[in-house]
């Protein structure tokens, strides 16, 4: 049950970060490997969303919860496809520069078969791909 943390730092406003991150929905435009991400259900802060992530020919399935808490948190749960848990939250925080660090924490457990041994050893490499993606967006579409 590997568990890891992805740190990067932002130079946009935090809670610009959180929204752009919190915006499931616009993650295949630019996060590599996403294919789908649509949010099935919203209560409040809480969002069911089904999602899709090639890993070369492989495609992982899943679901999450997602509980926003703007602008300091995103906790997800997840399940489905190879994974039999995943845990992440994001953690967004103040800069002493006016930028924000950006924390990925994440803690999984797989289910087992060919898709799971294909996707084990890219998990962590993946988390850094994503955070580093929401990095180059922010640069992108954020202004400060």
């Amino acid at each position: 049950m590997p568990s890891f943390t992805v740190r990067e730092t932002v130079h946009h406003l935090r809670a610009e970060v959180f929204d752009l991150v919190a915006d499931i929905e616009r993650y295949p435009d630019f996060v590599p490997g996403w294919q789908d991400a649509r949010v099935v259900s919203q209560q409040g802060n809480r969002r069911q969303v089904q999602q899709a992530l090639g890993i070369g020919p492989i495609v992982l399935h899943f679901r999450t919860e997602a509980v926003l808490e703007r602008p300091e948190r995103i906790s997800i749960h997840g399940q489905g496809g190879p994974l039999k848990r995943l845990h992440q939250v994001w953690h967004f925080e103040e800069g002493a520069e006016g930028g924000t660090l950006v924390e990925l924490w994440t803690d999984y457990a797989l289910r087992g078969g060919l898709a799971a041994a294909a996707v084990g050893p890219f998990f962590r490499r993946r988390t850094q791909d994503v955070v580093q993606a929401f990095r180059r967006r922010a640069d992108q579409v954020l202004r400060d």
